[in-house]
Protein backbone atom coordinates (compact mmCIF):
# COMPACT_ATOMS: atom_id res chain seq x y z
CA UNK A 1 0.00 0.00 0.00
CA UNK A 2 1.31 3.24 -1.11
CA UNK A 3 1.42 5.88 1.84
CA UNK A 4 4.60 8.17 2.26
CA UNK A 5 6.13 8.35 5.40
CA UNK A 6 5.98 12.12 5.66
CA UNK A 7 2.50 12.02 4.69
CA UNK A 8 1.48 9.77 7.14
CA UNK A 9 3.42 11.11 10.25
CA UNK A 10 1.70 14.96 9.07
CA UNK A 11 -1.75 13.43 9.40
CA UNK A 12 -0.80 11.83 12.70
CA UNK A 13 0.40 14.87 14.26
CA UNK A 14 -2.61 16.93 12.75
CA UNK A 15 -5.05 14.12 14.44
CA UNK A 16 -3.66 13.42 17.60
CA UNK A 17 -4.27 15.05 20.92
CA UNK A 18 -0.95 17.49 22.43
CA UNK A 19 -0.10 17.71 25.55
CA UNK A 20 -0.37 21.52 25.05
CA UNK A 21 -4.02 22.42 24.74
CA UNK A 22 -3.02 25.83 23.70
CA UNK A 23 -1.52 24.79 20.55
CA UNK A 24 -4.67 22.64 20.17
CA UNK A 25 -6.80 25.58 20.79
CA UNK A 26 -4.91 27.59 17.88
CA UNK A 27 -5.55 24.72 15.53
CA UNK A 28 -8.86 25.20 15.81
CA UNK A 29 -8.76 28.84 15.81
CA UNK A 30 -6.86 29.06 12.67
CA UNK A 31 -9.48 26.52 10.76
CA UNK A 32 -12.08 28.59 12.52
CA UNK A 33 -10.07 31.48 10.77
CA UNK A 34 -10.19 30.04 7.47
CA UNK A 35 -13.77 28.43 7.09
CA UNK A 36 -14.95 31.76 8.39
CA UNK A 37 -13.07 34.33 5.72
CA UNK A 38 -13.83 31.62 2.57
CA UNK A 39 -17.73 31.31 4.24
CA UNK A 40 -18.16 35.02 4.25
CA UNK A 41 -16.59 35.48 0.46
CA UNK A 42 -18.96 33.04 -1.16
CA UNK A 43 -21.57 34.85 0.39
CA UNK A 44 -20.89 38.46 -0.14
CA UNK A 45 -19.78 37.10 -4.15
CA UNK A 46 -22.76 35.36 -4.57
CA UNK A 47 -24.93 38.76 -3.30
CA UNK A 48 -22.84 41.00 -5.36
CA UNK A 49 -23.66 38.77 -8.52
CA UNK A 50 -27.10 38.69 -7.51
CA UNK A 51 -27.12 42.74 -7.01
CA UNK A 52 -25.50 42.77 -10.71
CA UNK A 53 -28.03 40.68 -12.17
CA UNK A 54 -30.66 42.43 -10.54
CA UNK A 55 -29.59 45.98 -11.64
CA UNK A 56 -28.93 44.50 -15.32
CA UNK A 57 -32.50 43.60 -15.50
CA UNK A 58 -34.32 46.17 -14.26
CA UNK A 59 -31.74 48.63 -16.21
CA UNK A 60 -32.54 46.62 -19.56
CA UNK A 61 -36.35 46.97 -18.40
CA UNK A 62 -36.63 50.03 -17.81
CA UNK A 63 -34.55 51.82 -20.78
CA UNK A 64 -33.84 51.04 -24.54
CA UNK A 65 -31.99 48.22 -25.55
CA UNK A 66 -31.09 49.88 -28.82
CA UNK A 67 -32.13 53.12 -30.11
CA UNK A 68 -30.79 55.51 -33.43
CA UNK A 69 -29.84 59.12 -32.85
CA UNK A 70 -28.50 61.01 -35.33
CA UNK A 71 -26.02 63.53 -33.67
CA UNK A 72 -25.28 66.12 -36.22
CA UNK A 73 -29.19 67.78 -36.57
CA UNK A 74 -30.61 66.20 -33.11
CA UNK A 75 -33.66 64.46 -34.78
CA UNK A 76 -34.69 62.53 -37.43
CA UNK A 77 -37.00 63.52 -40.23
CA UNK A 78 -37.07 60.63 -42.64
CA UNK A 79 -37.48 57.87 -39.97
CA UNK A 80 -40.15 55.25 -41.39
CA UNK A 81 -37.81 53.81 -44.05
CA UNK A 82 -35.44 53.44 -40.75
CA UNK A 83 -37.43 51.64 -38.65
CA UNK A 84 -38.31 49.18 -42.02
CA UNK A 85 -34.50 48.55 -41.72
CA UNK A 86 -34.29 47.58 -38.28
CA UNK A 87 -37.52 45.72 -38.42
CA UNK A 88 -35.87 43.34 -40.82
CA UNK A 89 -32.71 42.83 -38.42
CA UNK A 90 -32.17 39.30 -36.89
CA UNK A 91 -32.49 40.09 -32.78
CA UNK A 92 -34.97 42.93 -33.10
CA UNK A 93 -38.84 42.37 -32.26
CA UNK A 94 -39.86 45.76 -31.87
CA UNK A 95 -39.21 49.49 -32.82
CA UNK A 96 -40.95 53.04 -31.85
CA UNK A 97 -40.19 56.85 -32.21
CA UNK A 98 -40.05 59.09 -29.43
CA UNK A 99 -39.27 62.34 -28.97
CA UNK A 100 -37.34 63.35 -25.79
CA UNK A 101 -36.96 66.47 -23.62
CA UNK A 102 -36.44 67.48 -20.12
CA UNK A 103 -38.53 69.61 -18.03
CA UNK A 104 -40.02 70.46 -14.60
CA UNK A 105 -43.45 69.21 -13.34
CA UNK A 106 -44.51 71.95 -11.09
CA UNK A 107 -48.11 71.58 -8.73
CA UNK A 108 -48.77 74.04 -6.29
CA UNK A 109 -44.75 75.00 -5.24
CA UNK A 110 -43.91 71.47 -5.53
CA UNK A 111 -41.26 70.53 -8.15
CA UNK A 112 -39.89 67.57 -9.67
CA UNK A 113 -37.56 67.28 -12.48
CA UNK A 114 -38.73 64.55 -15.21
CA UNK A 115 -37.48 63.79 -18.20
CA UNK A 116 -40.59 64.19 -20.81
CA UNK A 117 -40.83 61.50 -23.64
CA UNK A 118 -43.06 61.75 -26.66
CA UNK A 119 -44.47 58.51 -27.79
CA UNK A 120 -46.49 56.91 -30.54
CA UNK A 121 -49.28 55.61 -29.03
CA UNK A 122 -49.51 52.72 -31.30
CA UNK A 123 -46.11 51.68 -31.53
CA UNK A 124 -45.13 52.31 -28.11
CA UNK A 125 -46.55 49.10 -26.68
CA UNK A 126 -44.13 47.53 -29.52
CA UNK A 127 -40.65 48.44 -26.84
CA UNK A 128 -41.88 49.91 -23.55
CA UNK A 129 -42.30 46.96 -20.92
CA UNK A 130 -45.23 49.55 -18.84
CA UNK A 131 -47.50 49.06 -21.73
CA UNK A 132 -49.40 46.25 -18.71
CA UNK A 133 -49.55 48.29 -16.30
CA UNK A 134 -51.01 51.48 -17.33
CA UNK A 135 -54.39 52.44 -15.43
CA UNK A 136 -57.09 54.70 -16.41
CA UNK A 137 -60.22 55.77 -14.73
CA UNK A 138 -63.19 54.71 -15.72
CA UNK A 139 -66.59 57.94 -15.58
CA UNK A 140 -68.76 55.83 -16.32
CA UNK A 141 -67.88 52.32 -13.96
CA UNK A 142 -66.59 54.83 -11.43
CA UNK A 143 -63.32 53.20 -11.30
CA UNK A 144 -60.05 51.89 -12.48
CA UNK A 145 -59.10 49.97 -15.23
CA UNK A 146 -56.46 48.58 -17.09
CA UNK A 147 -55.69 51.07 -19.90
CA UNK A 148 -53.41 51.80 -23.13
CA UNK A 149 -51.44 54.18 -24.30
CA UNK A 150 -53.87 55.56 -26.40
CA UNK A 151 -55.86 57.45 -23.66
CA UNK A 152 -53.16 60.25 -24.15
CA UNK A 153 -54.87 60.96 -27.76
CA UNK A 154 -58.69 61.52 -25.72
CA UNK A 155 -57.24 65.25 -25.21
CA UNK A 156 -54.60 67.52 -26.43
CA UNK A 157 -51.74 67.71 -24.08
CA UNK A 158 -52.25 64.59 -21.91
CA UNK A 159 -49.56 63.23 -20.25
CA UNK A 160 -49.31 59.94 -18.33
CA UNK A 161 -47.03 59.43 -14.86
CA UNK A 162 -46.46 57.21 -12.02
CA UNK A 163 -48.52 56.66 -9.60
CA UNK A 164 -45.40 57.48 -7.26
CA UNK A 165 -45.27 60.48 -8.90
CA UNK A 166 -49.00 61.37 -8.46
CA UNK A 167 -48.75 60.50 -4.80
CA UNK A 168 -45.67 62.74 -4.07
CA UNK A 169 -47.70 65.71 -5.58
CA UNK A 170 -51.13 64.80 -4.60
CA UNK A 171 -53.15 64.77 -8.00
CA UNK A 172 -55.14 62.86 -9.70
CA UNK A 173 -56.59 61.25 -13.10
CA UNK A 174 -57.92 64.24 -14.63
CA UNK A 175 -56.04 66.93 -12.46
CA UNK A 176 -53.22 69.09 -14.27
CA UNK A 177 -49.98 70.03 -13.82
CA UNK A 178 -47.95 72.53 -14.96
CA UNK A 179 -44.58 71.59 -17.60
CA UNK A 180 -41.76 74.11 -17.27
CA UNK A 181 -39.38 73.26 -20.15
CA UNK A 182 -35.98 74.43 -20.89
CA UNK A 183 -36.59 76.59 -23.72
CA UNK A 184 -37.06 80.23 -22.96
CA UNK A 185 -39.58 82.58 -24.59
CA UNK A 186 -38.16 86.31 -25.41
CA UNK A 187 -40.97 88.68 -25.52
CA UNK A 188 -41.08 92.54 -25.30
CA UNK A 189 -41.54 91.84 -21.34
CA UNK A 190 -38.96 90.35 -21.14
CA UNK A 191 -37.36 86.47 -21.10
CA UNK A 192 -39.34 83.83 -19.38
CA UNK A 193 -39.32 80.04 -19.34
CA UNK A 194 -41.81 78.03 -21.90
CA UNK A 195 -44.63 76.45 -19.72
CA UNK A 196 -47.39 74.21 -20.39
CA UNK A 197 -50.70 72.96 -18.47
CA UNK A 198 -51.09 69.39 -18.87
CA UNK A 199 -53.72 66.92 -18.19
CA UNK A 200 -53.49 63.71 -16.44
CA UNK A 201 -54.69 60.97 -18.63
CA UNK A 202 -53.67 57.82 -16.91
CA UNK A 203 -51.21 56.23 -14.53
CA UNK A 204 -47.98 53.82 -15.23
CA UNK A 205 -45.98 51.40 -12.76
CA UNK A 206 -42.41 50.53 -13.76
CA UNK A 207 -41.58 49.05 -10.81
CA UNK A 208 -38.25 50.63 -10.23
CA UNK A 209 -38.75 53.87 -7.98
CA UNK A 210 -35.83 56.16 -10.04
CA UNK A 211 -37.95 55.63 -13.11
CA UNK A 212 -41.23 56.26 -11.79
CA UNK A 213 -40.87 59.63 -10.32
CA UNK A 214 -38.46 61.12 -13.02
CA UNK A 215 -40.57 59.86 -16.73
CA UNK A 216 -43.75 61.35 -17.85
CA UNK A 217 -45.42 60.28 -21.44
CA UNK A 218 -46.83 62.62 -23.97
CA UNK A 219 -47.90 62.28 -27.56
CA UNK A 220 -45.28 62.76 -30.03
CA UNK A 221 -47.52 65.69 -31.53
CA UNK A 222 -47.37 67.41 -27.97
CA UNK A 223 -43.46 66.70 -27.52
CA UNK A 224 -42.80 67.69 -31.39
CA UNK A 225 -44.69 71.31 -30.25
CA UNK A 226 -43.43 71.14 -26.25
CA UNK A 227 -39.64 71.20 -27.68
CA UNK A 228 -39.99 72.65 -31.00
CA UNK A 229 -38.97 69.35 -33.32
CA UNK A 230 -39.75 70.39 -36.70
CA UNK A 231 -42.78 68.54 -38.15
CA UNK A 232 -43.04 64.51 -38.61
CA UNK A 233 -39.48 64.48 -37.08
CA UNK A 234 -38.33 62.31 -34.00
CA UNK A 235 -35.60 62.51 -31.39
CA UNK A 236 -34.72 58.99 -31.90
CA UNK A 237 -35.84 55.31 -32.32
CA UNK A 238 -36.20 52.74 -30.08
CA UNK A 239 -35.58 49.28 -30.78
CA UNK A 240 -36.67 46.22 -28.55
CA UNK A 241 -34.65 42.86 -28.94
CA UNK A 242 -35.31 39.46 -28.62
CA UNK A 243 -32.04 39.02 -26.52
CA UNK A 244 -30.52 42.46 -25.09
CA UNK A 245 -27.12 40.90 -24.25
CA UNK A 246 -26.54 40.85 -28.03
CA UNK A 247 -27.07 44.60 -28.20
CA UNK A 248 -23.43 45.22 -29.00
CA UNK A 249 -23.82 42.90 -32.13
CA UNK A 250 -27.07 44.03 -33.67
CA UNK A 251 -26.21 47.83 -33.12
CA UNK A 252 -22.85 46.88 -34.98
CA UNK A 253 -25.20 45.17 -38.02
CA UNK A 254 -27.08 47.99 -38.38
CA UNK A 255 -24.49 50.88 -37.98
CA UNK A 256 -23.23 49.42 -41.24
CA UNK A 257 -26.01 49.60 -43.40
CA UNK A 258 -25.63 52.91 -45.61
CA UNK A 259 -28.63 54.36 -44.72
CA UNK A 260 -27.87 54.34 -41.13
CA UNK A 261 -24.02 54.46 -41.42
CA UNK A 262 -24.10 57.73 -43.45
CA UNK A 263 -26.12 60.10 -41.08
CA UNK A 264 -27.11 58.48 -37.55
CA UNK A 265 -25.07 56.11 -34.41
CA UNK A 266 -26.90 53.48 -33.15
CA UNK A 267 -26.72 53.22 -29.25
CA UNK A 268 -27.01 50.33 -26.49
CA UNK A 269 -27.93 50.00 -23.01
CA UNK A 270 -24.33 49.01 -22.20
CA UNK A 271 -23.52 52.75 -22.97
CA UNK A 272 -26.67 54.29 -21.07
CA UNK A 273 -25.74 51.75 -18.03
CA UNK A 274 -21.48 51.49 -18.66
CA UNK A 275 -20.75 53.84 -15.66
CA UNK A 276 -22.91 52.11 -13.13
CA UNK A 277 -21.76 48.71 -14.12
CA UNK A 278 -18.10 49.80 -13.87
CA UNK A 279 -18.82 50.75 -10.38
CA UNK A 280 -20.55 47.36 -9.47
CA UNK A 281 -17.86 45.36 -10.61
CA UNK A 282 -15.27 47.28 -9.04
CA UNK A 283 -16.73 47.32 -5.51
CA UNK A 284 -17.38 43.49 -6.34
CA UNK A 285 -13.27 43.36 -6.55
CA UNK A 286 -13.09 45.46 -3.28
CA UNK A 287 -14.74 43.51 -1.30
CA UNK A 288 -13.03 40.28 -2.76
CA UNK A 289 -10.02 41.71 -1.28
CA UNK A 290 -11.19 42.88 1.98
CA UNK A 291 -12.66 39.80 2.78
CA UNK A 292 -9.18 37.89 1.69
CA UNK A 293 -8.07 39.52 4.71
CA UNK A 294 -10.04 37.63 7.18
CA UNK A 295 -8.20 34.66 5.18
CA UNK A 296 -5.09 36.02 5.65
CA UNK A 297 -5.15 36.83 9.34
CA UNK A 298 -6.18 32.67 9.74
CA UNK A 299 -3.20 32.16 8.18
CA UNK A 300 -1.17 33.97 10.37
CA UNK A 301 -2.60 31.99 13.22
CA UNK A 302 -1.30 28.84 10.91
CA UNK A 303 2.01 29.96 10.93
CA UNK A 304 2.00 30.60 14.52
CA UNK A 305 0.57 26.85 15.57
CA UNK A 306 2.65 24.84 13.21
CA UNK A 307 5.98 27.28 15.08
CA UNK A 308 4.54 25.80 18.42
CA UNK A 309 4.19 22.43 17.34
CA UNK A 310 7.99 22.20 15.54
CA UNK A 311 9.10 23.93 18.90
CA UNK A 312 7.31 21.56 20.58
CA UNK A 313 8.56 18.51 18.46
CA UNK A 314 12.02 18.96 18.69
CA UNK A 315 12.95 15.51 20.11
CA UNK A 316 10.99 13.40 17.73
CA UNK A 317 12.35 15.52 14.75
CA UNK A 318 15.80 15.44 15.72
CA UNK A 319 15.62 11.09 16.50
CA UNK A 320 13.49 11.07 12.78
CA UNK A 321 17.06 13.02 11.46
CA UNK A 322 19.22 10.37 13.54
CA UNK A 323 17.15 7.92 11.96
CA UNK A 324 18.00 9.06 8.25
CA UNK A 325 14.87 11.03 7.13
CA UNK A 326 16.31 14.29 4.96
CA UNK A 327 15.23 17.51 5.74
CA UNK A 328 13.28 18.01 2.80
CA UNK A 329 11.07 15.03 4.14
CA UNK A 330 10.91 16.97 7.25
CA UNK A 331 9.56 20.33 5.70
CA UNK A 332 6.82 17.74 4.00
CA UNK A 333 5.43 16.54 7.42
CA UNK A 334 4.56 19.96 8.57
CA UNK A 335 3.59 21.14 5.17
CA UNK A 336 0.95 17.81 5.42
CA UNK A 337 -0.37 19.71 8.66
CA UNK A 338 -0.26 23.26 7.71
CA UNK A 339 -2.11 22.55 3.94
CA UNK A 340 -4.02 19.99 6.47
CA UNK A 341 -5.95 22.28 7.89
CA UNK A 342 -6.02 24.65 5.22
CA UNK A 343 -8.35 21.98 3.20
CA UNK A 344 -10.25 21.10 6.15
CA UNK A 345 -11.02 25.56 6.56
CA UNK A 346 -11.98 25.72 3.04
CA UNK A 347 -14.08 22.70 2.82
CA UNK A 348 -15.92 23.69 6.23
CA UNK A 349 -16.37 27.32 4.87
CA UNK A 350 -17.66 26.17 1.24
CA UNK A 351 -20.17 24.23 3.19
CA UNK A 352 -21.51 27.03 5.46
CA UNK A 353 -20.75 29.88 2.70
CA UNK A 354 -23.24 27.75 0.20
CA UNK A 355 -25.57 27.35 2.92
CA UNK A 356 -26.49 30.98 3.76
CA UNK A 357 -25.67 31.66 -0.11
CA UNK A 358 -28.68 29.80 -1.17
CA UNK A 359 -30.92 30.72 1.88
CA UNK A 360 -30.01 34.56 2.08
CA UNK A 361 -33.25 35.41 1.56
CA UNK A 362 -34.77 33.47 3.67
CA UNK A 363 -32.36 34.36 6.68
CA UNK A 364 -32.82 37.86 5.73
CA UNK A 365 -36.81 37.49 6.13
CA UNK A 366 -36.43 35.59 9.39
CA UNK A 367 -34.08 38.18 10.95
CA UNK A 368 -36.84 40.31 10.03
CA UNK A 369 -39.60 38.20 12.15
CA UNK A 370 -37.13 38.41 14.89
CA UNK A 371 -36.55 42.29 15.19
CA UNK A 372 -40.34 42.98 14.06
CA UNK A 373 -38.91 45.42 11.39
CA UNK A 374 -38.34 45.49 7.53
CA UNK A 375 -34.79 45.97 6.68
CA UNK A 376 -35.24 46.80 3.03
CA UNK A 377 -38.43 48.93 2.66
CA UNK A 378 -39.64 48.34 -1.07
CA UNK A 379 -41.08 52.22 -1.30
CA UNK A 380 -37.44 53.47 -0.44
CA UNK A 381 -34.82 50.57 -2.00
CA UNK A 382 -35.70 49.27 -5.31
CA UNK A 383 -35.86 45.54 -4.75
CA UNK A 384 -37.27 43.95 -1.59
CA UNK A 385 -34.92 41.13 -0.48
CA UNK A 386 -31.52 40.12 -0.70
CA UNK A 387 -30.67 38.77 -4.35
CA UNK A 388 -27.92 36.10 -4.37
CA UNK A 389 -26.75 34.10 -7.22
CA UNK A 390 -23.46 31.38 -6.84
CA UNK A 391 -21.35 31.20 -9.01
CA UNK A 392 -19.17 28.28 -9.03
CA UNK A 393 -16.31 29.90 -10.40
CA UNK A 394 -16.23 32.65 -7.80
CA UNK A 395 -16.06 29.50 -5.18
CA UNK A 396 -13.67 27.76 -6.90
CA UNK A 397 -11.04 30.81 -6.88
CA UNK A 398 -11.72 31.34 -3.19
CA UNK A 399 -10.88 27.95 -1.95
CA UNK A 400 -8.27 28.01 -4.10
CA UNK A 401 -6.78 30.76 -2.81
CA UNK A 402 -7.61 29.97 0.57
CA UNK A 403 -5.72 26.63 0.25
CA UNK A 404 -2.91 28.04 -1.67
CA UNK A 405 -2.12 30.93 1.30
CA UNK A 406 -2.52 27.92 4.21
CA UNK A 407 0.22 25.84 1.94
CA UNK A 408 2.64 28.78 1.91
CA UNK A 409 2.20 29.73 5.57
CA UNK A 410 3.37 26.20 6.12
CA UNK A 411 7.04 27.23 4.47
CA UNK A 412 8.57 28.89 7.03
CA UNK A 413 7.44 26.64 10.31
CA UNK A 414 8.34 23.50 8.10
CA UNK A 415 11.96 25.35 7.07
CA UNK A 416 12.72 25.98 10.42
CA UNK A 417 12.10 22.49 11.59
CA UNK A 418 14.08 20.58 8.87
CA UNK A 419 17.37 23.12 10.17
CA UNK A 420 16.99 21.10 14.10
CA UNK A 421 20.16 19.67 14.72
CA UNK A 422 19.64 16.38 16.65
CA UNK A 423 22.48 16.99 19.20
CA UNK A 424 20.99 20.40 20.05
CA UNK A 425 17.62 19.26 20.06
CA UNK A 426 18.55 15.68 22.16
CA UNK A 427 21.07 17.48 24.45
CA UNK A 428 18.80 17.45 27.53
CA UNK A 429 16.86 14.68 26.70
Amino acid sequence: MFRPLPLFIGLRYTAAKRKNNFISFISFVSIGGIALGVMTMIVVLSVMNGFQKEVAERSIAMAFHNQILSDEKGHIEDWQPIMTITDQQENVVGSAPFIEGQGLINVSGTMLPVKVYGIDPLLEPNVSPIADSITIWNETAGQYEAGTFAVLNESPFSVMISRDMANRLGVNIGDYISLVTSDINVTVAGASPRMKRLKIAGFFRAGVNEYDISHVFVTMKDAGILYRVPQDAVTGIRLKLDDPMKARETAYYLQVKPEIAENYAVYTWVNQFAALFKMIEIEKISMFLIMSLIVAVAVFNVVSMLVMVVTEKQSEIAILRTLGMPPRKIMAIFMVQGTFIGFFGAAIGIILGLLIAFNVADIVKWIEGLVGKTLFEPSIYPISEIPSIVLFSDVATIAGIAFILASIATLYPAWKASRTQPAEALRYE
